[in-house]
Order: C-alpha cells, then sequence, then structure tokens
C-alpha cells in the first residue's frame, strides 16, 4: 500500500517504504514478525498522536501503536499506519512525592536508571529493553512485584489521546472508570503518550542471583519454593527456569549448555537478611552452583538480558496454575528445543493476589498461584517446527485457569475467556465509550459494546 502523506502536519518524523530508516523503524524485538506498514510516525508530542489520527481517520488507515516494540505478538506492527512512540522516552522524577512520569516509548531500564538515582523504583519488566507502555497497560509482573504488586497497581494517572484526537488526564478522580480499564486492559482505549507511577524505596543494594540444580531435583525444589511463598514474605521473591546452564563465570564449565533448573531469589528487606532468607534453597537440596549475594538492583534487572536479545525469532506461552502437578514437572523435565529456550515457573505473588479482584482490569489475580510461561527462542527459520511444536506440548500440560496477556498473542476469543464474562462485559462499554469505532484493535483486543 502506497500513501500520500498529503496534509499530514506533524514535527515528527514520517517512514515510508523506501525512506531511510524505515527498516530499523519497523524492527522489533520478535524476529517472526516480518511486517510492512505503509507508514510509521515517529510522532514528537501528544498533538502529533492526535493530527496523525486525524489523518488515518481521513484515509481510512488502520491504526497500530508501537511503544517498545517488545510484545511478542507483534501488534506494534499490525495497522496500515504505526504511530510510533519511540521518540518519547524522558523519565521525570519527584523524588518528594515519590513518583516519576515517564512518557510512552520509554523502557524498563530508562526508568530504572532515573528512579534508581533517588533510591526508588516501581515494579517493572525483568528484561531492561521491555517497553513501558506494553507492559503496565497489560498488567505488568516483575521482581519486585513481590513487594509491590504490579506496575499497573502502581500507576497513578496517564495522558492519554483519545480515538477522537484529545488529550486527557487520566486518573481515579477525573475518570474513574477508564482508570480502571487501562489497569490492565491493554492499549483499547487511546494512545497513552505519559504515565506517572507511584515510586517505592528500593535498593540500591538487594540480593539476588542464581542457583543451579539438577532437572531430577525439580520436584523437591519446587516444593521448596512452594513452602517459602506461602510463608508470605514480602522482601523474598523467587523465579524457577528450566534452561540450558549459561557460560557464566559462576556456572562449572562441564555444566554450560546442559539442562538445569535454575532458581533466581530475590530478596528486598535488609541485605544482610538475605543469606538466611534463601538457606533453605541452598540447604534442603544441593545445588549445583550458587551466584547468589548482594548486587545493585540496576543489576537484577538487567540480569536476563543477555539471553533476550532483539531481533530473534520467538513464540511464547502462558497459564495460571493452582498447583504444580506430576504432569507439569514431567513436561518441565523434557529436553529444550534449543538453548536460548527456556521454561519459567514463578509464584505468584501475594501483593499481586491480596487487592480486590476488580482493582483493575488485570485478569491473573485469582487466576491461579503459579504462572507457567514457555518461551522458545531461535535463530534459524530452520528450527521454526521444532520450537513451535515444544512451546505447544509446554502449553498443553499446563491446563491454565487463567493467563497473562502479556505474554501470548490472542485472539478475541482468548481475551474473552482470560478476562472472564463479568470484566470483559465492563471493559466493552469502557471501550464503547472511548473508542466506538473500534480505532485501537491492534492489541489484546476487546470488542466495543453494541448492547446485546
Amino acid at each position: 500500500m502506497t500513501v500520500d502523506i498529503g496534509n499530514l502536519a506533524v514535527r515528527g518524523q514520517i517512514l515510508r517504504a523506501g525512506d531511510p530508516g524505515y527498516e530499523d523503524a519497523r524492527a522489533i524485538f520478535n524476529g517472526m514478525i516480518d511486517r510492512r506498514p505503509a507508514m510509521l510516525v515517529r510522532v514528537s508530542d501528544a498533538a502529533d498522536v492526535a493530527e496523525t489520527l486525524r489523518f488515518a481517520r481521513e484515509q481510512k488507515l488502520e491504526v497500530s501503536v508501537r511503544g517498545g516494540g517488545h510484545g511478542v505478538a507483534g501488534r506494534a506492527l499490525g495497522g496500515d499506519l504505526v504511530i510510533d512512540l519511540s521518540a518519547l522516552r524522558a523519565v521525570t522524577v519527584d523524588p518528594g512525592s515519590r513518583t516519576a512520569v515517564v512518557q510512552g516509548g520509554a523502557t524498563w531500564g530508562e526508568v530504572d536508571q532515573a528512579t534508581q538515582a533517588h533510591g526508588l523504583a516501581v515494579p517493572g519488566g525483568r528484561i531492561t529493553h521491555t517497553g513501558v507502555a506494553g507492559l503496565t497497560l497489560g498488567g505488568g509482573e516483575g521482581w519486585l512485584s513481590v513487594k509491590h504488586g504490579l506496575a499497573c497497581d502502581n500507576l497513578l494517572a496517564v495522558e492519554l489521546v483519545t480515538a477522537d484526537g484529545r488529550l486527557l488526564r487520566v486518573d481515579d478522580e477525573s475518570e474513574p472508570e477508564l482508570m480502571w480499564a487501562l489497569r490492565g486492559g491493554g492499549g483499547n482505549f487511546g494512545v497513552v503518550v505519559s504515565f506517572t507511577f507511584r515510586l517505592h524505596p528500593v535498593g540500591p543494594m538487594i540480593v539476588g542471583g542464581m542457583i543451579g540444580y539438577r532437572v531430577s531435583d525439580a520436584p523437591a525444589v519446587l516444593e521448596v519454593l512452594a513452602r517459602l511463598n506461602a510463608e508470605g514474605s514480602e522482601d523474598l521473591g523467587a523465579a524457577a527456569v528450566f534452561m540450558a546452564a549459561p557460560p557464566a563465570p559462576f556456572v562449572p564449565p562441564e555444566l554450560v549448555g546442559q539442562h538445569i533448573l535454575a532458581v533466581a531469589p530475590t530478596w528486598f528487606g535488609e541485605p544482610e537478611a538475605g543469606a538466611q532468607a534463601v538457606a533453605p534453597l541452598r540447604e534442603e537440596v544441593e545445588p549445583l552452583f550458587d551466584a547468589v549475594g548482594p548486587m545493585p538492583y540496576v543489576a537484577l534487572q538487567a540480569m536476563l538480558d543477555a539471553g533476550s536479545p532483539p531481533g530473534l525469532r520467538n513464540r511464547w506461552g502462558s497459564g495460571f496454575v493452582e498447583t504444580i502437578t506430576p504432569e507439569l514437572i514431567a513436561a518441565s523435565q523434557e529436553p529444550l528445543p534449543g538453548p536460548m529456550s527456556h521454561l519459567i515457573i514463578l509464584p505468584l505473588p501475594e501483593a499481586v493476589r491480596r487487592l480486590p479482584e476488580l482493582q483493575g482490569a488485570f485478569p491473573g489475580r485469582m487466576g491461579g498461584r503459579w504462572l507457567v510461561h514457555p518461551v522458545a527462542t531461535w535463530m534459524d527459520p530452520s528450527g521454526d517446527e521444532r520450537n513451535l511444536a515444544w512451546v505447544s506440548r509446554m502449553n498443553a500440560a499446563v491446563r491454565p485457569t487463567g493467563t497473562y496477556l502479556n505474554l501470548e498473542a490472542p485472539d478475541d476469543d482468548r481475551v474473552r475467556w482470560a478476562m472472564g464474562e463479568t470484566r470483559y462485559r465492563r471493559l466493552q462499554r469502557v471501550k464503547a465509550v472511548w473508542d466506538p469505532d473500534d480505532v485501537f484493535r491492534h492489541c489484546a483486543h476487546v470488542t466495543p459494546w453494541d448492547g446485546s
């Protein structure tokens, strides 16, 4: 499709096929996504967003929105015209009020660097190049969630450009129903150009790292994790990962590349108490290696970056379950499809679960006590069949009671199932008010309420 830019008047950059920079602009995290939108508009402010939406309406172009471009579904490139927020990356911290205003194109690495300069943080992603916008609007679970809930639980306000081009400041007082929907209901309601977050004192030093075990010890290790989670310390979190042992200095050379179970514990309390907190993981099951100790919070946030570089081929799955069944453990011990693929099992923190089910639109609070997340990552298209089949087998073994939509490429039926009928109908009514023409459909899509 060729689009005449005609009367599109923006201060930002307009990119069409063949223009210098177009190929880089259309590259996103998941290398399996190879879409060529007619144009991308790298907006410079909210006025550019409103003008681009006007132009899209006039030209009858489908619109999608790119924040960090990290969503595995690749919906950032789903439209004929992409509103690209990547130039909007400012992070402004107010240490006195413990808040931060974060523009819609920022990444979590940028947020962490800015907030940690003041000894503050907000729950965010586990990969630094994850975009703030998509993660927050879909929930936002991360290392710090054990203590302070989801990113969306810490969202105080947004600046949002609506489908008809209005710029609104939205918070619990001005538009409570829309604010409810923005806390986990995805990108269905407008273009968020800035987020205001509540911050918390964190670090700068925490306790974290990795402990490695034999895959055959998985039942015992997961039992320890379940007990520690049930004890309910808001300072102690952990994720279990079935993975290939990385070529890291702390991994014995003979283990590199071998299938292991790694546990990544985190301790956000007083650092000197961290050793005692993680002691059961060291004492009750013999580890292959132990690389847990004091580290900067920003190092924890970047710890997994090397295993998740942009541009590789990715297929993910997700499911909440109430218990880790023997069948799931047996599936997790199956050989991995490649050296970068892995299966994550982590407890859903009480700091997330204890909030009222309809605190926000995020659907996973009571979906189960564990999140299971298979991640297939590979380089060569010749590996597609093997990796896709592995994710399918892992998803079949999960038998979920719910799912975390940020980690999937869900169709409309999957979104409705994940949300549940009561929440989904409420979201439909909000959608009908703010986007009745379904402009923002390239997301975890909710259809507007039609009265039926």
